[in-house]
């Protein structure tokens, strides 16, 4: 039983998990939103929506076809009875009075008529990220710079990162790529070297690892940002896609995924012009992953993003740093 394996794994040991299952001999239940990790495993998908589970024979892109086309027919059953039930209901008010009989037998087909229900898809999230104040040109700039904790993670680098640019750094797990995003932040002091960050840098920070709280999502994000009315942070959770109901709980009680949310919501309203993310497509889902994806490409402040899903950065970054060739 795997919930969410690949989180926090990268390409190498996705690879290996990916040929381990496909070895396996017994039975397996994954969930994931890796698109490209589930059309390797899977051969069956069960689909949950609406308090109901689904049945779907093949991988994750059979899925996505059959259930486009079993929503497609819905709908075309759904427009078609609702005609026939208008034309029904049209007859029995004309004739209620004059030709009592037929009306009737119209009225009681309309009793036996099982009706079809088109349930309200979830709404999808949508996530904005805007510049505060512009800085200046050179964001951050490091000579011999050293990462680590006791002893450097790589030789001494130099670098700049200018305004506007988008970077993904990548690399294997324990290489070090969250030591270099703390390093940069002044989360940690660097072993060695020079670091200087541009004057009017404002970083908002996303964690890989975070404590979970016992605060409400309204009430974290109001802390955060107390200037605010009670009736922005509540849009802002909003407009991630988190209902009433979860902004009610402590956040130690949502999933994953809705944690995730408000991490992202805490971002959102932070005074910020660079982002600097680590990993943070880890317990989204592929509705929040693309709308995460589309804000951070529509973005025009500067971005130091660690991932391990290519398909998540390549087509808006402006560079990839591998951390790996440093070694």
């Amino acid at each position: 039983m795997l919930d969410e394996p690949t989180n926090y794994l990268d390409h190498v040991h996705i690879e290996w998990l990916i040929g381990y299952l496909k070895r396996y001999e017994s039975a397996y239940m994954v969930v994931s939103h890796d698109e490209e990790f589930m059309n390797e495993v899977t051969s069956t998908i069960f689909h949950l929506e609406h308090h109901h589970i689904k049945r779907y024979t093949g991988n994750y892109a059979a899925f996505k076809d059959q259930y486009k086309l079993s929503r497609h027919q819905l709908h075309d059953a759904y427009a078609r009875q609702q005609k026939e039930i208008s034309r029904l209901e049209s007859f029995v008010q004309k004739n209620r009075n004059r030709n009592a009989k037929q009306a009737k037998s119209r009225e009681k087909m309309l009793s036996k008529i099982q009706r079809i229900e088109i349930q309200k898809t979830t709404p999808k999230p949508r996530f904005k990220f805007t510049v505060n104040k512009e800085p200046v040109s050179k964001i951050v700039e490091a000579k011999q710079l050293q990462f680590g904790y006791i002893q450097p993670l790589f030789s001494p680098k130099d670098f700049v990162v200018t305004r506007g640019e988008k970077i993904a750094i990548t690399g294997y797990n324990g290489i070090g790529k969250s030591t270099m995003l703390k390093t940069l932040i002044g989360n940690i002091s660097p072993l060695g070297g020079i670091l200087h960050i541009g004057d009017g840098v404002q970083v908002a920070y996303y964690a890989q690892e975070h404590e979970t709280s016992q605060e409400t999502p309204l009430t974290y994000l109001w802390n955060c940002r107390p200037d605010l009315t009670q009736k922005e942070i509540r849009q802002t959770l909003a407009s991630s896609g988190l209902t009433d109901k979860h902004i009610r709980r402590s956040i130690s009680q949502l999933s994953g995924g809705e944690q995730a949310k408000v991490r992202l919501c805490k971002l959102m309203i932070t005074r910020a012009n660079v982002l600097v993310l680590d990993e943070p497509t880890n317990h989204l889902d592929v509705h929040a992953k693309e709308a995460l994806k589309e804000a951070l490409t529509r973005y025009e402040g500067t971005i130091i993003l660690v991932s391990h899903e290519p398909d998540f950065y390549l087509d808006w970054v402006t560079h990839v740093w591998s951390v790996q060739d440093w070694s």
